[in-house]
């Protein structure tokens, strides 16, 4: 069963990497957080999709954290007393950041954090999630801030807090804001906790959903939203910076009175030719607003596609269960219409120049995390987008979405030692992203096997 007060072998990995001590009262205010090595990283390959640069026998230099050089191998200037890994002849790309991967949910337990998704997300290659909007905030900010002390395994998260929704709420469990003044105090007291960007939903309009947008600017967030009540349009003349869930969630297609529940049935027959629609994608490409399509959360469950045995390791008797239920009543008749129209309006979002990242929104547990992602993947390349900008989505993409593009999403000096090593090169096929061989986050490398060790057999 998963416990949310602590993965016991991720905690003593790290307690033993940093030397911290368990005894006495200073020793409690140590961060025990895994302190990187000065190391020469060596590989057959380096893929930089910020710059579209490849690079074969390639060297990255990283000390404190952070890359001090990349470039091939006979250019390298090597310094003193650095330690050199080398992976031979395999591929090294950027961490995989995923825009829009919640920190709770399960087949079973469905309402809290769970503190077991952080080694799932690091082993697979994804260094940086963005939960965007929580049913558990407190629970999500303390599960980042205890990766971020070194008490977890897991990826960087940036919070979004609770949902910033209107009246009536679309979710029974969420709080309405009904004025723009509730709107300003709900926002301004979540970015003092930390919160990095604002998230609206789906009906917050008008008024109020200007004010979160305004509001959220003048603090110097982003504002991302999955949208109903009021259309893609006037969020983005409004100034909205994100938009979630591509057609699945487009109000100007949507029918009146039309239910989540019938989506399927109404989204296969949608004329994806409307001019309209045209339009409304070159105004997104014009102003910058980023679209992340999650489009794995429409596919039915398929057991080969999915990887579902690979899986079942991680889950109990008892998820795997109910995983088994929901895939016999996710086959729908209409689920290859609505994927194909998914898919389609993927390939119409990148030819009109808009800017796409790769998103998830997995709290079913249908798919975990890190599978979900590589699906997400594995869906751009079929929508048509050539491997290497499947990789951009997923990770310079990423780091725009999420306001980072400073420290995150490139191979260059400067930012963050964020890094996967894959044993093939995604460019000829974007399945090998499947094949983690070693992350390193911030420096530290991390082998993942033993990262997923704590979490066999025990998601519920």
């Amino acid at each position: 069963m998963r416990t949310r007060a602590s993965v016991a072998l991720a905690l003593a990995a790290a307690v033993a990497l940093s030397g911290a001590s368990a005894r006495g009262a200073a020793a409690q205010t140590k961060r025990i957080l895994p302190q990187a090595e000065s190391a020469v990283f060596r590989c057959g390959l380096l893929i930089d999709p910020a710059s579209g640069r490849t690079v074969r026998d390639a060297v990255i230099i990283v000390a404190g954290g952070k890359i001090l050089w990349t470039g091939p191998a006979r250019e390298a200037r090597l310094p003193d007393g650095f330690r050199t890994v080398d992976f031979g002849t395999k591929t090294v790309i950027p961490g995989l950041i995923d825009s829009h991967g919640h920190l709770f949910g399960g087949l079973v337990t469905r309402h809290t954090t769970c503190d077991l998704l952080g080694p799932l997300y690091l082993a697979a290659g994804v260094t940086t999630v963005r939960s965007p909007g929580s049913m558990e905030p407190e629970g999500d900010m303390g599960f980042r801030n205890r990766v971020d002390s070194g008490r977890y395994l897991g990826p960087r998260v940036f919070h979004s807090g609770p949902y910033i929704e209107g009246d009536p709420v679309t979710v029974a469990w969420m709080n309405p804001v009904r004025t723009p003044e509730e709107v300003r105090l709900k926002i301004e007291s979540w970015i003092r906790a930390g919160a990095t960007s604002v998230k609206v939903y789906a009906n917050l309009k008008g008024d109020l959903l200007r004010t979160a947008i305004e509001f959220g600017h003048l603090h110097g967030v982003k504002v991302i939203g999955h949208l109903g009540a009021a259309t893609w349009r006037e969020a983005i003349l409004m100034g909205i910076d994100e938009i979630f869930h591509g057609i699945l969630e487009l109000p100007e297609v949507t029918p009146a009175g039309a239910s989540v529940k019938d989506r399927n049935r109404w989204l296969a027959s949608v004329d994806l030719d409307r001019p309209e629609i045209k339009d409304l994608l070159r105004l997104a490409a014009e102003s910058g607003v980023i679209l992340t399509p999650t489009a794995v959360i429409a596919e039915p469950l398929d057991p080969v596609r999915h990887h579902l045995e690979e899986e079942r390791r991680f889950l109990t008797a008892e998820a795997w269960a109910k995983l088994e239920e929901r895939r016999a009543e996710s086959s729908s008749a209409d689920g290859p219409g609505v994927m194909a129209k998914v898919r389609r309006f993927i390939r119409m979002a990148y030819d009109a120049g808009c800017l796409l990242s790769t998103g998830t929104d997995q709290v079913g547990f249908a798919l975990l995390p890190g599978f979900a992602l590589w699906r997400e993947m594995e869906v751009f390349a079929e929508a048509g987008l050539p491997p290497m900008d499947v990789l951009r989505a997923a990770t310079v993409n990423g780091a725009r979405a999420i306001g980072r593009s400073d420290l995150l999403g490139a191979l260059e000096a400067g930012k963050l030692a964020d890094f996967v090593v894959l044993d093939g090169d995604p460019l000829e096929d974007i399945r090998r992203i499947r094949a983690v061989h070693r992350v390193v986050k911030g420096g530290v490398l991390f082998e993942p096997e033993s990262v997923l060790a704590p979490v066999l057999g025990r998601l519920d």
